[in-house]
């Protein structure tokens, strides 16, 4: 069987439904062998300014990597770009149509999975106007640029209207999905005192509800009915429990993934709409079977139907989880309830005070740490207070006293388990965001050694849990902000990758093609059931993207992680490039000094850059006899005037050569312009200018000779002495001004040269 690569748009949101939709795709691939490449879209929580670059990013990603199939949540990413449903269109043509299936809208061109929650909606209306009787019913709607938030409130007013009832404005308000809108809601309750229920748009608006009618004073079921819209596990043991229309993001993943596979696999689309249903419970006074019944039935069969107890605590307890998780939770649970069933069963043959069914031990044995995402403890605590009631009424009543202590001990535990994982869960978090800030550090302490502080990076990733990473780089960052069109690099460079925990810091030449990507990574780390992909952004610009393990970290950690890498890395990236820029500024430095200091004709240096020369040569041979010689091509005008200006040049570089070969490394030889050299040198022992000057004089016979030039090469040479003080730099002009003279001197006298000296 082919293993497909599914890629799934996932929006880290603050909200339930989108982790939930990412659960329910995840654990139907893994449980066929598929892989899940998540898809993070990398929207910051407090924000949606410049949402659609950042969606941009994300879909251009998916069309880039080698993926079989791409998962579109149209819905989610509408509401983030605050209704605008053209955008999403446009975002959503980046992807190839063969291979994407979209959720929640009908698109035309594509294979899509709609839900249609009209008749969970109209049900719940009805039941409680019909069944329950109520007039003063408020609703409290989600943002107005939410489709789903408008279908579920157009509901409400039609079935209100419907049933003769006009609903006055006080009792319609906006929240939030999230549920933070508890002034909203109490302001619903505060001007409508004969109000009877709310009907809410979301379950998470409901449980604020339920917060607030507290506050107030008033019971859930008894003073206000309260009714919600998804079913989220916590809804079932809530006290009490929430009415609500069951339409789980987690189902809705489920059927995505399962639909997905048949477009991979060429066949025709078999599931077409998700629909919703109502689910009484007992928010609305309703008179519902209870678990106590259901249980007091079970405790009175014949054999002990013991599977039925422990797969109703398995499903009260795990939520969202893949068939592999289920199935070693389901044997933890099945020795756990064991053990307690042998404790009553010992207790009724030898009854003893101190006997206990549910130890501190056993408790943290089945809520291990490495289930902690997938564990419902108020569904486990619900489940299980309701067995022992429903054991209470079974019981006779000696064991009345013991039972009822057994429920008081199990309330202390698990609330004591409840505050152990909040202080956990907040504690983790905590230390989390603290050792991901520390990548910026790292970044910031070790910018001139990028190798290592790529290094420091990875460890950082590694204390939180995180075992496979690869982290690439752009070879250009690319500007995103504005909605603007972009398109992204072909290749991709490594940098640094985490392979089981050890971590691997790259060369800076190795390249990888974006499409090559997720074969790249599976060469690494080997095939897993999912990773998240995510562009590595820092402001406004994309600079590289990672790939990470999936299900190490929440979808905040991750979003945290994804932006402190994008504020580190783009750190480092400004200092290479000011480092870059730095040295190419030192060489153009270099390189215009060169310049300003040396005759372009020759190399030799000019007059400015012979001064500076001699100035630095002054400073270190105090004492020394030094001369400094003018020196004059004889007939410069004449080669000019008689082989043109091309000779006139060659003879001027031909001097420059011999007259170079003449000076000695610890002086200074210049072309001042035209025919014009001077010349400084150290008069070493043995050597005197006169020497000098007729050794080159005879180099420039034997050029002439050896070059055959149909011009006579020759010099003229004025020569100044003088004894190197502190002063002798002061007086460098007078000395070269003596120098021309004596050489004018001896051009008139039409001598080759004599020296001047000077004490």
């Amino acid at each position: 069987m082919k293993k497909f690569k599914i890629g799934l748009m996932s929006v880290h949101s603050a909200i339930d439904y989108p982790h939930a939709l990412r659960m329910g795709v995840q654990n139907t691939l893994e449980e066929s062998g598929h892989f899940l490449v998540t898809i993070a879209e990398l929207i910051p929580y407090h924000t949606l300014t410049n949402a659609e670059s950042y969606l941009r990013v994300a879909c251009e990603i998916a069309a880039r990597l080698d993926l079989d199939a791409v998962i579109f949540p149209a819905g989610c990413t509408t509401s983030y770009l605050e209704g605008d449903t053209p955008k999403a269109l446009e975002l959503l043509q980046i992807l190839d149509k063969s291979k994407t299936l979209v959720l929640e809208r009908k698109v035309p061109g594509f294979r899509c999975l709609t839900k249609n929650n009209a008749p969970g909606m109209h049900a719940c209306m009805r039941h409680l106007i019909e069944n329950c009787g109520f007039t003063k019913i408020a609703f409290i709607s989600g943002p107005e640029h939410s489709t789903g938030a408008r279908e579920r409130e157009a509901i409400y007013f039609e079935e209100m209207r419907a049933h003769g009832i006009e609903p006055s404005p006080s009792l319609f308000a906006r929240g939030v999905f999230s549920g933070d809108c508890a002034d909203v809601i109490g302001e619903v309750i505060d001007n409508n005192p004969d109000l009877e229920a709310i009907a809410c748009a979301c379950d998470l608006i409901a449980y604020t509800t339920y917060a607030v009618l507290r506050e107030r004073g008033l019971n859930v079921g008894e003073d206000i009915a309260v009714t919600g819209f998804d079913d989220n596990p916590r809804s079932a043991h809530l006290d009490p429990p929430l009415s609500t229309v069951h339409m789980t993001s987690y189902d809705y993943g489920c059927m995505a993934a399962r639909e997905v596979l048949r477009l991979c696999e060429g066949q025709e689309q078999e599931h077409y709409e998700l629909s919703s249903t109502f689910v009484a419970r007992n928010s609305c006074g309703e008179d519902v079977r209870s678990g106590v019944q259901y249980y007091r039935e079970l405790l009175r069969q014949q054999p002990f139907p013991a599977d039925k107890f422990i797969d109703g605590m398995v499903n009260s307890t795990l939520v969202m989880a893949g068939p592999r998780v289920r199935a070693d939770f389901r044997a933890r649970m099945e020795s756990f309830f064991n053990k307690v069933r042998t404790a009553v069963i010992q207790h009724r043959l030898s009854p003893s005070d101190d006997d206990l069914l549910f130890s501190t031990q056993d408790l943290n044995a089945l809520f291990s740490q490495d289930y902690r995402t997938h564990l419902s403890l108020e569904g486990f605590h619900s489940t299980a207070i309701t067995l022992l009631e429903a054991l209470l009424e079974e019981s006779p009543k000696e064991d009345s006293t013991w039972v009822i202590e057994q429920i008081s001990h199990l309330h202390l535990r698990v609330a004591r388990l409840l505050n152990s994982a909040a202080h956990f869960d907040t504690l983790k978090s905590n230390e989390r965001e603290w050792i991901t800030s520390h990548t910026v550090d790292d970044a910031l302490r070790e910018d001139r050694h990028p190798k290592r502080a790529y290094g420091l990076i990875m460890q950082e990733l590694v204390r939180m849990g995180i075992r496979e990473t690869d982290l690439l780089l752009l070879e250009q960052p690319v500007e995103i902000g504005g909605g603007r069109v972009f398109a992204l690099n072909d290749k991709l460079r490594p940098v640094a990758s985490i392979n089981h925990g050890v971590i691997n810091v790259r060369d800076a030449n190795e390249e990888v093609l974006f499409q090559e990507l997720l074969s790249h990574a599976h060469m690494q780390h080997g095939e897993t059931s999912e990773c998240v992909v995510g562009g590595i952004l820092a402001g406004y610009e994309l600079i590289g993207i990672a790939i990470m393990d999936g299900g190490t970290l929440s979808d905040h950690d991750q979003l945290m992680v994804f932006l402190n890498l994008g504020f580190a890395l783009k750190h480092l990236q400004m200092i290479a490039n000011e480092r870059e820029m730095n040295e190419i500024l030192n060489q153009n430095n270099l390189l215009l000094t060169q310049q300003s200091q040396h005759d372009e004709m020759t190399g030799l240096l000019n007059r400015r850059g012979f001064q500076n020369r001699v100035a630095h040569l002054l400073k270190r041979e105090v004492g020394s006899k030094a001369a400094i010689l003018f020196l004059d091509l004889d007939g410069l005008k004449t080669i000019n005037d008689t082989f043109g200006h091309k000779h006139g040049d060659e003879a001027i570089k031909a001097t420059a050569s011999v007259l170079l070969a003449h000076i000695p490394e610890d002086g200074a030889l210049s072309r001042l312009g035209g025919d014009e050299f001077v010349a400084f040198m150290t008069l070493r022992e043995g050597t005197t200018t006169d020497g000098v000057i007729d050794a080159i004089q005879q180099s420039m016979q034997e050029f002439e000779a050896s070059h055959k030039l149909s011009y006579k090469l020759s010099i003229s040479a004025g020569a100044s002495v003088f004894y190197v003080n502190d002063s002798s730099l002061d007086s460098i002009d007078e000395l070269m001004r003596e120098a021309d003279e004596h050489l004018y001197q001896m051009k008139r006298k039409r001598k080759t040269s004599r020296r001047y000296e000077r004490d």
